[in-house]
């Protein structure tokens, strides 16, 4: 559970596909080694509302690449990693979105919530987000709402999570938290979700 890439999208306006930067943040073996920040042309309308929390303009991304543009610089790099999203419901569902609106077959990754997790392990706290989980684990966030330092944030989070409760397989994790990994390919989407364990049927004697 050490090796993954962390992901933050931000949006243009309400519509989950109008994504207008994007952030990944490469993790090996508990370290972080890549980092890859865009802006993104969503080529959509922006709203007031979204501009006040990101800050991010309709003529900050005239020369942007599109998301097709985007994606495929970096699929090869995503292909086959474990895919770590900060309320996967959003940004899982922002890059299915994109990919169905483009016709751009996805590449193969597994996706987990850091979230999700962050509920599991930590049922007493009243509050989950990115800059209250941060400020607890002593995790620097100088940028909130800006999609690298979000996505680099998550990708602490995580870690911190995931030792500090010795989970370190997929395996793991469903024992621990009954938390189940999604998945995205091709030709489906599964998001995370927390799964009833199966129970085990005594033999008969």
């Amino acid at each position: 559970m050490n090796s993954f890439v962390a992901f933050d999208f931000e949006t243009a306006n309400y519509n989950r596909h109008s994504i207008c930067a994007a952030g990944f943040v490469f993790v090996e073996n508990g370290v972080i080694v890549d980092q890859i920040y865009s802006l993104i042309n969503p080529e959509e309308e922006f709203y007031s509302m979204n501009i006040s929390i990101h800050g991010i303009r309709p003529h900050d991304v005239e020369d942007a690449p599109t998301f097709p543009e985007f994606y495929r610089s970096i699929q090869d790099k995503l292909s086959g990693k474990t895919l770590v999203a900060h309320n996967l419901p959003f940004d899982g569902y922002a890059l299915k979105d994109n990919l169905s609106r483009y016709g751009i077959p996805s590449v193969e990754n597994n996706l987990l919530c850091s979230l999700q997790l962050a509920k599991k392990v930590l049922p007493k706290q009243s509050r989950y987000s990115l800059d209250v989980l941060s400020n607890q684990f002593g995790i620097m966030l100088e940028n909130h709402h800006h999609a690298l330092a979000d996505a680099e944030a998550c990708a602490r989070i995580f870690l911190h999570l995931t030792k500090r409760n010795e989970i370190i397989s997929l395996e793991d994790l469903y024992e621990k938290t009954n938390i189940y990994f999604g998945h995205i390919n091709r030709f489906e989407y599964r998001s995370s979700l927390v799964k009833p364990k199966k129970r085990k049927l005594e033999k008969k004697v």
